[in-house]
């Protein structure tokens, strides 16, 4: 028994020293890398091959180390192994190292983000056209696991790679659309987010990443083209819901309403699954049609889809439609409706400004009062711009045409109304507002 205990102390001492070596050769092998690391410039081929070798020890015997050790190994790969033959069979071997090196860091060091190590080993990829399928499936899996919050680089790739994709006939031309919609969702969120924050670096990076979209997608993006890649998707499954849904929506976003296809999945789907989604589709279709009555029962139907982003815009639909058929009290409640579900959105002032001034005849109470209800309509383009800055010229531009049209000081001396008195606007319109007169 005395024996065993001393062969198995022995054993322990023996591993121990065998750990202790191990972990001092690897310390010894990160000093010798990184000296020489610091003196590469990180970008030529012609590295040090004596750091090249350290590194290759510190890389198999102990990834784990420090994650440095990753980060610096994608740079020597790429730029001193990669670039630094012209051996077509090496190069592939060198690539699978990159790929290696981005993996041992998921599995190491996991916290610095999968979305983002994947979105890099994506980009370094997408330099190899032979491996043009794993840069498009590492982007992909980046945008998948970080959604709103993916690098606008990362999106740009995507984008890129998937058009790559389908000119090389692995992905059906409906990829890039599908893409495009979803890409284009984050980047407007980002937008938005920096807007609001006042990052302008990253606002101007989102922006032109934006740009890159719109110019990719555009080759594939016209109601022609569309019928074209949907088409035969429809004929050839015309009860699958999910497909419908995707089609409808693809279609309005691209304002392709007014195709005969839009109009048969629409109402193919509302058979299928009536909705207030599918109701939308075909009320959107009908108000293109201008046929405004059938418009008008399924945009109401619309109005009580969960998506607040569809009932939203089912409310300003109606508004419009109201606008167009002069029932101006109606048309508010609903523009009203539809500023309560998002109030950063001022195309609903829009639509009431253009509802007060268009009624300016039915509110002919007197000369004065009639050109008075111009003042309200201008309050409303005003309101429009301040809530939503994307409206700023459309809606100056509707102030000054109709600041033309306000009364002028000698109209309203004969009502003991001057410039800066507090008006009521009565008749249906019911606001307060301030006088103000035209120049001409």
């Amino acid at each position: 028994m005395k024996l065993r205990k001393l062969f198995f102390l022995g054993a322990i001492l023996c591993m121990s020293t065998m750990a202790f070596a191990q972990d001092t050769d690897c310390d010894t092998d990160i000093s010798i890398y990184r000296e020489a690391f610091k003196q590469w410039d990180g970008k030529t081929a012609s590295a040090n091959p004596i750091m090249i070798s350290a590194w290759r020890r510190v890389f198999l015997n102990c990834p784990s180390a420090k994650e440095r050790t990753l980060t610096d190994g994608t740079k020597i790969v790429n730029n001193a192994l990669i670039r630094g033959t012209k051996d077509a069979a090496l190069k592939e071997k060198y690539i699978d190292t990159l790929v290696m090196v981005y993996e041992a860091r998921i599995q190491y060091f996991p916290k610095s983000g999968i979305g983002n190590i994947k979105g890099r080993m994506g980009l370094d990829l997408m330099a190899f056209p032979s491996r043009m399928e794993q840069a498009y499936n590492a982007l992909k899996d980046a945008i998948d696991t970080d959604g709103n919050n993916s690098n606008y680089a990362f999106i740009d790739g995507l984008f890129s790679t998937t058009i790559n994709m389908v000119k090389a006939g692995k992905l059906d031309e409906a990829a890039i659309l599908d893409e495009y919609s979803r890409l284009m969702d984050i980047v407007e969120f980002n937008i938005k987010k920096y807007t609001e924050e006042g990052n302008e670096k990253l606002l101007n990076s989102y922006t032109a990443t934006k740009a890159n979209l719109e110019g990719g997608v555009q080759p594939y993006a016209n109601c022609e083209d569309l019928v074209r890649i949907y088409q035969k998707k429809f004929d050839a499954d015309p009860d699958n819901v999910e497909l419908l849904q995707k089609i409808a929506a693809t279609f309005a976003a691209r304002n392709c309403d007014k195709t005969d296809l839009y109009l048969a999945v629409a109402i193919k789907l509302h058979k299928l699954n009536p909705s207030p989604e599918s109701a939308y589709f075909i009320g959107k279709r009908y108000l293109s049609d201008q046929e405004y009555s059938k418009a008008t029962s399924y945009l109401l139907e619309a109005t009580k889809s969960e998506d607040v982003k569809s009932a939203q815009q089912a409310y300003k639909y109606l508004a419009q439609i109201m606008l167009k058929e002069s029932k101006w009290e109606q048309g508010r409640a609903y523009a009203r409706k539809a500023i309560e579900l998002d109030r950063t959105d001022g195309e609903p002032y829009m639509i009431i400004g253009y509802l007060y001034a268009s009624s300016s005849k039915d509110c002919n109470v007197n000369p004065l009062h009639a050109k008075a209800v111009l003042w309200a309509a201008v309050d409303k383009f005003q309101k429009a711009k301040e809530v939503d800055p994307s409206l700023t010229a459309k809606a100056n531009e509707m102030i000054r045409d109709y600041s033309k049209m306000f009364p002028t000081s000698e109209d309203a001396f004969f009502y003991n109304v001057f410039e800066g008195d507090t008006y009521q606007v009565e008749c249906w319109i019911n606001e307060t507002t301030k006088a103000r007169f035209s120049n001409n």
